[in-house]
């Protein structure tokens, strides 16, 4: 099968072993072929589906199509995002799982949503991420949050700063990072504020500190997070977006700031009903 394709060719990102994602795909690639578009199929898709090695497949970290529909949950639009190379990629998002809070096409209205995305009847959503640094080496973009996790159930021991400024010292568990969009995620969890997606933010949470009186912070979307791993801390894991995950240990330091470039989704009711799904996918999830 060729690989990638003309500005005009859609592409197809699906959740691995979902039956579910699998049938809303296929419905998805029925549309785009009766008018007259050609899906492209992620390499990884194509493998994990017989059904779907008819189509042609592209590489998303080298060709990816402008246009990429994605199928499944939070996790998969995660690793979509983070592997694409080009600011110019706009992401379609049909929910296919149980959750799925950051996708807003229910796959009962593919074919109408699909049709909008052809003919440009959507707005673009421009949502920034974060990317960290060790030592200067870079770790891919996150859309959600980056975090330092203990290794071995072993106390982690943070210095925190803010453009330089100490924040405070965090002994625990460790601490997430996240963006706006990443606040209904794991910074949740570990207590942070849900924040308002027209806001522009960055969020930092402690990971289970022994230091009770130690709360979130929020800081301007410009600011800059510095971490340094104390010479008496555990080992621990760095982690992008759920994505990437890296060993770190006593004495290191890592940088935390604004990604060269966002992630685009095409959004079309996105705005009107925020709430609703907050309530409904998020509030109401058990």
């Amino acid at each position: 099968m060729s690989r990638g394709g003309s500005d005009g060719d859609i592409g197809i990102v699906v959740k691995p072993g979902s039956s579910v994602a699998e049938e809303a795909a296929l419905k998805a690639i029925r549309t785009l072929v009766k008018n007259n578009v050609k899906p492209l199929v992620e390499e990884d898709t194509w493998r994990n589906y017989e059904s779907l090695r008819k189509f042609s497949k592209f590489s998303i970290k080298k060709d990816p199509p402008r246009k990429i529909i994605v199928v499944g949950g939070d996790g998969t639009l995660l690793w979509a995002t983070q592997r694409v190379p080009s600011p110019e990629v706009i992401f379609m998002t049909v929910r296919a799982g149980k959750r799925g809070f950051l996708l807003d096409v229910e796959p009962y209205e593919i074919e109408e949503r699909i049709l909008d995305l052809i003919r440009g009847k959507y707005k673009i959503f421009e949502y920034p991420r974060l990317q960290a640094y060790i030592d200067e080496k870079k770790l891919p973009c996150a859309l959600n949050d980056i975090v330092i996790l203990t290794r071995k159930g072993r106390l982690v021991r943070l210095t925190l700063y803010a453009n330089g400024y100490k924040i405070y010292g965090i002994d625990g568990d460790g601490v997430v990072i996240s963006t706006t969009l990443g606040s209904t995620g794991y910074s949740l969890s570990a207590g942070g504020p849900i924040i308002d997606p027209s806001l522009d933010v960055i969020v930092v949470s402690p990971l289970n500190p022994v230091q009770l009186h130690l709360r979130p912070v929020i800081l301007p979307p410009g600011h800059r997070v510095d971490i340094e791993m104390r010479p008496d801390s555990g080992d621990a894991y760095i982690i992008s977006d759920g994505q990437y995950i890296e060993r770190i240990g006593s004495g290191m330091k890592i940088s935390v700031r604004r990604c060269g470039f966002p992630a685009r989704i095409a959004r079309f009711k996105w705005w009107e009903n925020y709430y609703e799904k907050l309530y409904t996918r998020l509030l109401t999830y058990w």
